[in-house]
This record gives C-alpha cells, sequence and structure tokens, in this order.
C-alpha cells in the first residue's frame, strides 16, 4: 500500500477548522471577561438613600421607594465608609452644588444637573480605613432641588454603623448673607454665578463649627421678614415668614412638621432686604412681620429655645426696631445684638456681587460668638474661627 505524503494532499477542510476554531475560541474569551465584568458589577452593593446607614441634617423628604429629596441650602447628609470609593445615583430639577468632605477635609465639589445619574462622591481612598464622608449642599433651593436615590459601593466596601450627632443643634434663619451668596467669589464685582455659592463658607456653618454643633440653614436670598429685595410695596406677599414654614424651599405648597431635630439655639439674621431701597416698611409693619416668624418658631419649638435676633449692617432703623423687640414680646428667651456696620469693609471681605467674602463671613462669626457664649452657657473654645 503506497502512503502518500501528507505534505502533497490539499485538505481545505483543515484550514476551515481551523480558522472556526479561532473563532470559537475568541468568542469563548470574550464571553468569560464578559460574564467576569457583569459579574463584578454584580457584586456591587447597593443602598437605597433612605437607609438608616445615612444621617440626614435638614428638612428631608423620604419616598416608599427609597428615595430622599430637599433643597434647602446647607443640608448635609453623613456616613462612614469603610472603602475606597462611593457613587450616588441622583436627580435635580435644576442644578445644584455639593462639597465633599472626607475625615473633615473638603475633599471635592460636585455639581448635580440632570436625572439619574451617577455621580462619583469619593475615590482612591484607603480600602481598609473607616472614613468619615459628609456631603453638603452649598448653594440654595431656588437653583434646585435633589433627590438622591441609591448608593453604590465597589466590591468589599460597605457603610458601618452611624455618624453620630452632636450634642447642639443650631438653626438659622436668613437671607443671601445666611445661603453664602458670592462667598466663594474674589472680588465684589464679580458677577454671582451659582458656583459662587458656598454655605460651608457663611457665618452661619463657621459658628456650628466653632461651638461643635450640628445646623440646618432656612434661608433664601432676597427675602425679608416684611419686605423683599426690590419689592415696590412696604410688605411682600410672601417672605421668610412664610418660607420657614416650608419643607422644600423650591415649593410653597409643602408643609414643615418642625420633627426632624430642635434647635437649642436659634439665630435669624433678616432686615438687609427690608430696608436696603425704598419703599421701607413702617415700624408696624415689620415688627409684626418679624414677631410673626418668632411666633411661628415658638409654636414649632416652644418657649424655652433662646432665639438670638442679628441686627445687619443696612443703614436706616432698622437696628431700632430689633432692638426693641425681646421687650415689645414679653420675651426673655429673645435677644438681639448690635448691629453689624463697621465689622467688615466693602472691599477685602466682599465675594461676589458686593456680598460677604470668606473673610467677611469670619468677622461676622466673631462679633456673634461672644453673645452666643452668654446667651447660651457655651465656653468661648480656643480654637481658629474658621
Amino acid at each position: 500500500m503506497i502512503t502518500p505524503d501528507p505534505r502533497s494532499l490539499k485538505v481545505p477542510w483543515m484550514r476551515i477548522n481551523s480558522n472556526y476554531m479561532v473563532r470559537r475560541i475568541c468568542c469563548l474569551i470574550w464571553a468569560l471577561v464578559a460574564s467576569s465584568t457583569s459579574y463584578a458589577q454584580s457584586l456591587k452593593l447597593e443602598i437605597p438613600a433612605n437607609s438608616t446607614l445615612i444621617s440626614y441634617t435638614g428638612r428631608v423628604v423620604e419616598s416608599m421607594d427609597g428615595d430622599v429629596t430637599f433643597d434647602w441650602v446647607g443640608t448635609y447628609f453623613q456616613f462612614m465608609l469603610a472603602g475606597e470609593a462611593c457613587t450616588v445615583r441622583a436627580s435635580d430639577t435644576g442644578e445644584s452644588y455639593y462639597n465633599v468632605f472626607v475625615d473633615d477635609q473638603l475633599f471635592k465639589t460636585i455639581h448635580i444637573a440632570s436625572q439619574d445619574t451617577l455621580i462619583q462622591l469619593v475615590e482612591g481612598l484607603a480600602k481598609h480605613k473607616l472614613h468619615r464622608i459628609r456631603v453638603q449642599k452649598r448653594s440654595e433651593g431656588e437653583f434646585g432641588r435633589t433627590t438622591l436615590h441609591r448608593f453604590l459601593l465597589p466590591n468589599g466596601a460597605f457603610f458601618k454603623g452611624q455618624v453620630p450627632k452632636k450634642d447642639r443643634f443650631m438653626e438659622f434663619i436668613g437671607d443671601s448673607h445666611t445661603v453664602g451668596y458670592g462667598a466663594d467669589g474674589t472680588h465684589r464685582d464679580e458677577p454671582f454665578s451659582v458656583g459662587t455659592e458656598n454655605a460651608d463658607k457663611t457665618y452661619a456653618a463657621i459658628l456650628a463649627r466653632y461651638f461643635d454643633a450640628d445646623y440646618a440653614l432656612i434661608a433664601h436670598s432676597g427675602r425679608g421678614a416684611a419686605r423683599n429685595f426690590g419689592d415696590s410695596l412696604t410688605s411682600s406677599r410672601y417672605t421668610m415668614k412664610d418660607a420657614l414654614l416650608r419643607t422644600w424651599n423650591s415649593d410653597t405648597s409643602t408643609r414643615y412638621g418642625f420633627d426632624q431635630y430642635r434647635p437649642d439655639l436659634i439665630v435669624i439674621n433678616l432686615g438687609s432686604n427690608d430696608f436696603s431701597s425704598q419703599p421701607n416698611p413702617s415700624k408696624a409693619e415689620f415688627i409684626a412681620a418679624y414677631g410673626q416668624i418668632i411666633q411661628r418658631l415658638r409654636s414649632a419649638y416652644g418657649k424655652e429655645v433662646k432665639i438670638l435676633c442679628v441686627t445687619p449692617r443696612v443703614k436706616g432703623p432698622v437696628g431700632e426696631y430689633i432692638a426693641a423687640l425681646p421687650e415689645l414680646l414679653h420675651d426673655p428667651n429673645v435677644f438681639a445684638t448690635a448691629s453689624l456696620r463697621g465689622v467688615l469693609n466693602d472691599d477685602s471681605d466682599m465675594g461676589a456681587a458686593w456680598h460677604p467674602g470668606y473673610t467677611g463671613h469670619q468677622k461676622m462669626a466673631m462679633f456673634i460668638i461672644p453673645y452666643i457664649a452668654t446667651i447660651m452657657g457655651w465656653p468661648l473654645a480656643e480654637q481658629p474661627i474658621k
């Protein structure tokens, strides 16, 4: 029998099968990689925004599906993260800016301006260390209302325990000075933008840090006690006396139950918009509106809560009117400061749009600290005012 030389044989089926096998192997490798990636993604821990492992400070609304919605400036949420990264799935009705802090140090600023979007809160942290994460809304509610849906963690990361609440709580009722309007600006003639608003640099946040207190800011730029900025009337239809009743700053139909925190001290800083332009409210109009604010706070929190009324630096009779409030209201737990006029200058202390920058807010806090220490009996701390 003659055996043919294999090299002389033409076997196209072998070439076809060889190509087929290569393609099959490539497909199998791709499938394994895809399967591995999908599997890794499925291992990510997903936590609903209303989890008890996440603490919220401020006025928030929780939904049945686990979402949490809020818009008041300064609202913050915290959690203890064991791991290197964390992402949040969030939506916003407009745009909102946030400060992200890791272990009390500013880590980054984030911007939420769309629906159902993934936002990387932190990344690159030490994997085997427990980190305290705090995310603070730095812009006010009129620009955007945020809804948090889910938190996503990579493999091996998890939330551990709760961030403990502080022993003291302060609530601030105010206007653009309290929201931090233009606080991140570098010059008084710099135009305002939402990005220059920064609640963390306000006198209010500085005071809360100094006295080691949790806090809530109920404030809206341009609002007054009796009259809003630029109104042609001496008494505006909707002012901070009405806004303070709302769960959401951007929705006048919501009604807050005053049940998510109880302040030890309330600081009211209103009057600038009432008297910054003509026509000014009369004494009767201003006293009535301001008194209504105090009475509504009294109904919500009780008569024992101390209330400190800050006298703004605007010219006019506002200082006289505010100074008269404690006696007129016959309320021994209402107090008033002297005028802020002369406490900060109109040059280097300004941020954007002729509003206080960080140094201006520091000076305001320095001015108010002795009043709070005396009223509350809280000792002065040997620490920087920042």
